[in-house]
């Protein structure tokens, strides 16, 4: 056997660090830095800027929720590589987070609304009495904005549902069979869009009631035409591609194609923004109820009814956390949707595929 050596004059190899293990250290330690900074703010913010001025607690609160939000951001990324997207594992947690208190109240916690009228408008403490502090009567926030969560979810799923399901449907037919279903489509759905929708939505409480029944059946009115548009556009793409075209060519009926062929590559696209509309259904129900023709307060709290307590000034200024904690629930959860709704669309829409 032969050695063979290098010649005395070659260079000497240079190991170069990996420089991915100092990276990762970084940013574990920013991402703690800057999560620790900013739940601190916000406790500063709950324990002594409570009784300051309302500007000064709405921007620390900003700040806090923004220091925690980037720093949760950047130790997932070292936690588990650059490839995962932060914002939707977060929207997730916090959608899953609300869902578990939702149960647990079913289960009988948290269900607590008497009044109490000897802790009226108690600060947040984050205690195991009232962590949430309590309002004008003595009620527990914290059990009224769980429910305001479950009234939200219960109206935002079940209209979009309803939409979805009566959408979906209608819009297939008008996108697959066209002349006269199309035309009798588009003119209902236009007639529908061009009402104005804050009118129709005071119409529908006022003859039926503001239960959560009526609510949910008149926002359903709202979304069934904005998803059978998706439908229909949907239905018009995959209509004109070549596994539509062979299964006609193979004998298959019609009603066979649309709910064989074309409507499970319609549900997708559809089910990423039925999520998303569900935010806004959200939405508009918090502000049917802010204009106190929503769901009745006295019966039902929401967070739309909560947030209207902040219309009197003196709510503002001696008990900001009735209208803080309802307002900074609905701003999560609407934002968690549409970051939830948003990375469905691009995972399950085909424009957005590579292929």
């Amino acid at each position: 056997m032969v050695e063979v050596s290098a010649p005395p004059d070659a260079p000497e190899r240079v190991e170069i660090a990996d420089p991915e293990p100092g990276r990762r250290s970084r940013s574990l330690v920013e991402g703690a830095t800057r999560s620790g900074v900013g739940a601190a703010l916000l406790l500063v913010q709950l324990k002594v800027l409570y009784d300051s001025t309302a500007w000064l607690q709405v921007a620390a609160s900003l700040i806090g929720f923004y220091l925690v939000v980037t720093g949760l951001s950047l130790l997932i990324r070292a936690m588990f590589g650059t490839r995962v997207e932060p914002a939707t594992w977060l929207s997730v947690a916090w959608l899953g987070v609300l869902l578990v208190f939702v149960f647990l109240q079913l289960a009988g916690l948290f269900d607590n609304l008497t009044a109490d009228f000897a802790n009226r408008e108690q600060p947040p403490q984050f205690s195991a009495h009232e962590p949430l502090g309590t309002d004008r009567v003595g009620k527990s926030v914290m059990n009224q904005a769980i429910q305001g969560a479950r009234v939200s979810l219960v109206v935002g799923i079940g209209s979009v549902g309803i939409g979805l399901a009566v959408g979906t449907i209608v819009g297939l037919v008008a996108g697959y069979y066209r002349g006269p279903a199309e035309g009798t489509f588009n003119i209902l759905t236009d007639s529908i869009l061009a009402f104005p929708a804050l009118i129709l939505l005071f119409t529908i409480v006022a003859i039926f009631g503001g239960s959560v029944l009526v609510v949910t059946l008149a926002l359903s009115m709202l979304s069934i035409p904005t998803m059978g548009r998706l439908a229909r556009a949907n239905t018009l793409t995959f209509a004109a591609r070549e596994f539509v075209t062979a299964a006609r060519a193979m004998g298959a009926s019609n009603g066979r194609i649309l709910f064989r062929e074309i409507l499970p590559n319609v549900a997708l696209p559809l089910a990423s923004y039925a999520v998303i509309i569900v935010a806004v259904v959200i939405v508009a129900e918090a502000s049917l109820s802010f204009l106190g023709v929503g769901i009745d307060p006295i019966s039902t709290p929401t967070w739309g009814n909560m947030i209207s307590e902040g219309r009197q000034q003196s709510v503002l200024k001696d008990a900001p956390h009735i209208v803080f904690v309802p307002g900074v629930l609905m701003f999560l959860t609407v934002l968690s949707l549409n970051r939830v709704g948003e990375s469905l669309r691009v995972l399950w829409d085909p424009r957005e595929s590579k292929l």
